[in-house]
C-alpha cells in the first residue's frame, strides 16, 4: 500500500511538472515570433550587370535598355542600320515595309539585359541579388533600397530585423524557378536560421503570382500561416493582356491625332503635340500596323522566355493568348508552365480554402480602388481596351488584387436596387461589391488608392497589425481601419519633407516662421498618426508643408537644389502655343488620319 501510494505520488509529480512544462511551451508558442517574407514587385528588387572582372557597369529595378554602344558587335550595327532604312523606306512608301524579324534584332539589341535562354538564366552577366539572411545583416546598399521601397519600420521594430526577410527575383524570370526558389527560401534559409515552423507571406504586386505559384507547387508544405496581400496580382493584370494581345482601345487614335496625349497627362503639350504632328507621316492603317509588329516582337523577344511575365496575363484571356503564341513545339515546354499557372488561375477560390481548411493558413487583401487604367500616371495605359471599363488601382483590377470582388467601371455606380440588397456590401462610392471577394472579412479597400500603396502609410500600417496578430477581421477594426477608406500619398511628405523640415535650424529663423514650421510639422506627425484617411484634408496639409518649405527656402536660402519657387520659361510657353495651334488646325483639317488618307475627303476619292 505504501509503494503504490509513493509510486500515485511520484506520478502525480510527473503529470504536474509535464503539465509546467505543457503551459510554459504553449506559453512560448503564443510568444512566437513567426518571421516575415517579403515578396515584391516589380521594380522592388535591384539588378546588377557585371563585366567579366566582376565590375558593376549598370543597375536597374526595373527596365534596362543597352544603350552600352561600345558593347555593340560589327551584327547590331548592321542591324540597327537596317531598321533605320526600313523605317525611312517605310515612310517613303507610305507602306509598312518592316519585317518582324528586323524589329526583334532591334529589341535584341535594346533589351539584351532582359534576354534568358531556354533554362531561364540571363544570358548576360546580370544578377539581382537574393540576401538569404535577414534584413538585419544587409549591407548599407541593400538596406537602404529596402527601407526606400519597403518603408516598414514599425514591423521591424516590433519584431526584430532578425526576423524580416525579403525574397527577391529577377522580374525578367521564370515563373517555376521562382516559385521553387520561394520554396528553397522558406524551408532552408527562414526556418532553419530562426527556429519557427511557419512564415508570414507579404506578396506585393507581382509577387503575389510568385506566392500563387508557390502555394500551387506546393499545396502541402504547410509552411505558411499567413498570406497579407498588398495590390497583389492573383489574376494577373486587364492592362497586361492588352498589351499581350494587342488589344487597343477604339479612341486610341484620337490621343495620337490630337491633342489628348498632352490634355491626359500622358506627355508635356508640347511632346504631345510633336507627336500629333509626327505620327500623321504614315497613314493610320499602317502606323497601326507598326505598333502591332513592336508588340508582337515585344512579346515573343521577352515575354515568351521570361514566364515571370505571362503568369500576369489573366485566366480569362489565358487561351486566346496560348492560341496565338504557344502553339508548335519550340514552345511546348513554355505552354506546359503556363497551362499550369492557368489552371491555377482559375482554381484560386478552392486552392485558398484549402489551405485555409487544411492548415490554418490566413488570408488578408489590402487593395486600392475607382481608378482606371491610367487614370493618374500612367497615361499610356489608356491606348488599351480595357482602361475604360476596369476598376482598378491603375494597374490591376479590384477582381484580381482582392480576388472575385464584383465592379463596374471606374467613375460609376451599381444601380439603387442593387446596392440596396442586404446581401451586396457595396462600397459608398457604390462602384465595388466586397460581398463577392472571397475573403470578404479579411479584405480592406483604399478608394482612388494608386497600385503604389507603399505611399499609404495607413495601408501599410493595417498589414503590419495583421502580421503582428492584431487585428483578424474587418470586424476587428471598424473604427480604426474601416474596410473601405481612402487614399493617401504621404511619398514625399515621409522621405522628404519631413526629413528636410527636421533639419533647418529654428535659431536661425525668425519666431513667427519657426512657429509656423512647428505646426506644419505637427499638423504633418498628426495626419500620419490617423488611420481614418481624408485625401482632400491629408493632401492640403501634405502640400501646406511643401508650401512652407519653399516660402523659408526662399527667404532663408535655406538650399540651393530643391525647394525654388517654379517659375515659368516664356519659350517654352512660346514653343507650347505655337505646336499647339499646328496640331490644332492639323485636326480640324484631316482628323483622325495620316496626311496620306487625306485623299479619302475628296471628291474624287
Amino acid at each position: 500500500m505504501k509503494i503504490t501510494k509513493k509510486l500515485l505520488a511520484v506520478l502525480l509529480c510527473v503529470v504536474m511538472a509535464f503539465s509546467a512544462m505543457t503551459a510554459a511551451f504553449t506559453v512560448a508558442a503564443k510568444d512566437e515570433v513567426v518571421p516575415v517574407v517579403f515578396v515584391p514587385g516589380i521594380g522592388q528588387s535591384q539588378t546588377y550587370k557585371y563585366d567579366d572582372e566582376g565590375n558593376v557597369v549598370a543597375d536597374w529595378n526595373l527596365l534596362h535598355i543597352n544603350t552600352d554602344f561600345d558593347s555593340f558587335g560589327i551584327g547590331d550595327w548592321i542591324n540597327l542600320v537596317k531598321f533605320v532604312v526600313e523605317f525611312i523606306g517605310s515612310i517613303a512608301l507610305q507602306k509598312d515595309i518592316i519585317p518582324s524579324s528586323s524589329i526583334d534584332n532591334v529589341l535584341e539589341i535594346f533589351f539584351a539585359d532582359h534576354l534568358s535562354d531556354e533554362n531561364g538564366n540571363p544570358i548576360n552577366n546580370v544578377v539581382t541579388p537574393l540576401h538569404t539572411y535577414p534584413v538585419s545583416e544587409y549591407d548599407e546598399e541593400a538596406r537602404d533600397i529596402f527601407d526606400d521601397r519597403i518603408p516598414c519600420d514599425f514591423l521591424l521594430e516590433e519584431i526584430g530585423e532578425e526576423n524580416v526577410y525579403c525574397y527577391n527575383y529577377p522580374v525578367f524570370s521564370n515563373a517555376d524557378k521562382n516559385a521553387v526558389g520561394l520554396n528553397d527560401f522558406i524551408e532552408n534559409v527562414v526556418l532553419k536560421q530562426t527556429g519557427a515552423s511557419k512564415v508570414i507571406l507579404v506578396p506585393m504586386s507581382m509577387g503575389a503570382s510568385v506566392v500563387n505559384n508557390y502555394l500551387n507547387q506546393y499545396p502541402d508544405a504547410g509552411r505558411v500561416e499567413k498570406v497579407i496581400s498588398i495590390v497583389g496580382a492573383w489574376d494577373g493584370s486587364d492592362v497586361f493582356g492588352d498589351l499581350m494581345l494587342a488589344d487597343f482601345d477604339d479612341n486610341a487614335p484620337a490621343m495620337v491625332y490630337t491633342n489628348l496625349l498632352g490634355e491626359l497627362g500622358f506627355v508635356d503639350p508640347y511632346v504631345g503635340s510633336i507627336i500629333n504632328i509626327a505620327a500623321r507621316i504614315l497613314p493610320k492603317q499602317e502606323l497601326r500596323n507598326i505598333l502591332d509588329d513592336i508588340v508582337d516582337s515585344l512579346v515573343r523577344t521577352l515575354f515568351l522566355e521570361n514566364t515571370s511575365f505571362l503568369s500576369l496575363c489573366p485566366s480569362g484571356r489565358y487561351e486566346e493568348f496560348a492560341a496565338k503564341y504557344l502553339q508548335g513545339e519550340d514552345m511546348a515546354d513554355v505552354k506546359a508552365q503556363t497551362d499550369r499557372y492557368a489552371a491555377a488561375q482559375a482554381n484560386l477560390e478552392e486552392r485558398l480554402m484549402y489551405q485555409q481548411n487544411t492548415y490554418g493558413t490566413e488570408f488578408y487583401f489590402i487593395s486600392g480602388y475607382n481608378l482606371a487604367f491610367g487614370d493618374e500616371d500612367y497615361g499610356f495605359f489608356k491606348f488599351f481596351e480595357t482602361y475604360d471599363t476596369t476598376n482598378s488601382d491603375e494597374i490591376i483590377q479590384i477582381s484580381s488584387t482582392a480576388p472575385g470582388t464584383s465592379f463596374v467601371p471606374a467613375g460609376q455606380s451599381f444601380d439603387a436596387d442593387y446596392i440596396a440588397d442586404p446581401a451586396h456590401n457595396v462600397s459608398p462610392d457604390g462602384s465595388i461589391d466586397a460581398s463577392t471577394c472571397y475573403f470578404e472579412d479579411t479584405s480592406w479597400y483604399f478608394e482612388g488608392q494608386k497600385h503604389e500603396l507603399t505611399d499609404n502609410n495607413t495601408a501599410l500600417s493595417l498589414a503590419f497589425e495583421i502580421a503582428l496578430g492584431n487585428i483578424h477581421s474587418v470586424k476587428d477594426c471598424e473604427d480604426t481601419y474601416p474596410q473601405f477608406n481612402e487614399s493617401r500619398f504621404v511619398r514625399r511628405l515621409t522621405r522628404d519633407y519631413l526629413p528636410d523640415a527636421a533639419t533647418i535650424d529654428r535659431s536661425t529663423l525668425e519666431a513667427e516662421d519657426a512657429a509656423k514650421l512647428d505646426k506644419a510639422v505637427a499638423d504633418a506627425e498628426a495626419m500620419m498618426a490617423r488611420t481614418i484617411n481624408d485625401r482632400d484634408e491629408d493632401d492640403k496639409i501634405i502640400f501646406a508643408l511643401k508650401d512652407l518649405l519653399i516660402e523659408l527656402n526662399v527667404k532663408y536660402n535655406i538650399w540651393e537644389d530643391r525647394y525654388q519657387p517654379e517659375v515659368e520659361d516664356p519659350t517654352m510657353e512660346a514653343v507650347e502655343l505655337v505646336l499647339g495651334i499646328v496640331s490644332d488646325v492639323l485636326v480640324k483639317i484631316f482628323g483622325q488620319k495620316g496626311f496620306a488618307d487625306f485623299w479619302s475627303f475628296l471628291p474624287i476619292a
